[in-house]
């Protein structure tokens, strides 16, 4: 492994579990849990740096000294790339960032290139163009989402996806709202040391750097209002090094796992802390003016509608007239989840012998001032369970128009 800054991995079963591994220094490699296989065959890649399972073939892509190749193994036979048994290799046209199987198909990503495989052998194999105005700039943020692919474009996040026409890709951008975040990421960061994970219990997928002060994003897929259509939503992550991660089920627990420069792995989605220091999470809402912008509002209290897994504190602060200075703002107040009502969804006792269960708390919190407009902020800073604000609504009255 000397010289290795990167390993990827993909798994298949062809009658036993493997997976193979790909580091851009080696042969490609097959592990099954007791044998470790290098792919030395003379017509396989020497250094890949990319791989896929296709239709019961072994993709290797990404070779330093070949970029444009694909190159494929025989049928159910990862380590024979003899082209009389059914295997070969395919000029694609341009610098593979990426490969990745999605349904029928593979997708192979450029940085200006997406093109796509379809067949199943090496009979009928057959390269079909999907765009060539458009690129991965990202190679480990394409990952399978929510039944999509989606990859880092240089104007945003975008699925592969098919619509309700046969053959037909769709590539509509998912991050137009944040758009300003992607360009700062262009801008400022290492695309190659983006990582993506995918948390499938919760619909999110999360791009981490593996600088902990840089800030990641988590997306998720929700519905608001009474609408029964599902967007995203996105937040920023700060604080957490990952060189390398993954997400999985171990029977029917889902494990999110990452390591760091440390040489540490990490669970994430266990605990109430950051390896012992506290979680900092804030949630500002949009500035809102009660359907007329130039009318004076004066608020008497402030309902928050959150869902938490136990018990914690909150700080909540108000702000008026879209952060001007002039204005006077009051000071923060605070409110506890503790004695809200619960319901019970595990039957199990936990270490103090009591039922788990989430409180699903209103909170309800007088504050004063008054303003054309006003925001809502929440703030902790504890090492206490996790929580969701899920909605707020404020009472108040009309002042005057100045």
């Amino acid at each position: 492994m000397t010289g290795v800054s990167q390993v990827r991995f993909e798994s298949f079963n062809w009658g036993a579990p493997k997976f193979a591994l790909v580091d851009g220094i080696n042969p490609a490699a097959t592990y099954d849990g007791s044998t470790y296989t290098q792919i030395t065959h003379a017509q396989a890649p020497t250094d890949p740096t990319l791989v896929a399972a296709f239709q019961n073939h072994l993709f290797l892509a990404g070779d330093p000294a070949e970029p444009y190749n694909l190159y494929f193994s025989a049928p159910i036979a990862e380590t024979n790339f003899d082209p009389a048994a059914g295997a070969g290799v395919i000029n694609v046209g341009f610098k593979v960032v990426q490969i990745k199987a999605f349904r029928d198909q593979l997708f192979i990503f450029g940085t200006n290139n997406i093109k796509r495989l379809v067949g199943d052998n090496q009979a009928n194999f057959v390269l079909q163009n999907v765009t060539n105005n458009l690129g991965c700039i990202a190679p480990d943020s394409v990952s399978e989402f929510n039944g999509e692919i989606v990859f880092l474009a240089p104007d945003g996040l975008r699925p592969v996806s098919g619509t309700d026409r046969i053959g037909d890709i769709e590539l509509a951008t998912l991050s137009k709202p944040i758009q300003s975040i992607f360009e700062d990421y262009i801008d400022q960061e290492d695309l190659a040391s983006i990582r993506t994970i995918i948390v499938k219990k919760k619909s999110q997928f999360r791009l981490f750097f593996a600088d902990q002060n840089s800030l990641g994003l988590i997306g998720g897929i929700r519905r608001s209002g009474v609408s029964t259509q599902a967007g995203f939503e996105f937040g920023q992550l700060v604080g957490i090094e990952v060189n390398c991660g993954d997400s999985g089920y171990i029977g029917d627990e889902e494990f999110i796992i990452h390591g760091d420069s440390n040489g540490f792995v990490y669970r994430q989605e266990d605990g109430n802390n950051f390896n012992g220091s506290n979680i900092f999470s804030l949630f500002q809402t949009p500035y809102v003016y009660m359907n007329d912008p130039e009318v004076r509002k004066n608020i008497y209290s402030i309902n928050t509608y959150l869902r938490a897994e136990g018990i914690l504190n909150v700080i909540m602060g108000v702000e008026y007239d879209y952060g001007d200075t002039d204005i006077l703002n009051p000071t923060d107040f605070d409110f506890t989840t503790a004695g809200a009502a619960a319901y019970y969804d595990r039957a199990t006792y936990d270490a103090a012998e009591i039922y788990d269960g989430n409180p699903s708390p209103i909170r309800s919190t007088n504050v004063s001032g008054s303003g054309k407009s006003v925001s809502i902020r929440y703030v902790t800073n504890t090492d206490q369970p996790s929580h969701t604000i899920q909605a707020y609504s404020i009472t108040y009255g009309v002042g005057d128009r100045r």
